[in-house]
């Protein structure tokens, strides 16, 4: 049985919200360029740190080596 008439589909909304989303990623990704220097002065300086660290416990293990060496030298 066929039916006749006439269908009226409204996409504004659908279209509105599409908008919405598109502006809400577009957003979003700018936000996080837009920190993308941030992002690398705090690895930076996360690197940068950690070889101090690393660079200190390097001198305090030499040291007691460096003692004991001179020592050496002294009762030779």
């Amino acid at each position: 049985m066929a039916t006749t008439g006439s269908i009226d589909v409204n996409l504004t909304a659908f279209g509105g919200t599409v908008n919405a989303a598109t502006e809400l990623g577009s957003d979003v990704v700018g936000g996080v360029k837009d920190q993308g220097e941030l992002i690398g002065l705090a690895i930076g300086l996360s690197i940068a740190i950690g070889l101090l660290i690393a660079l200190i416990f390097l001198v305090i293990s030499i040291i007691p080596r460096l003692l004991a060496a001179v020592k050496g030298l002294k009762r030779a």
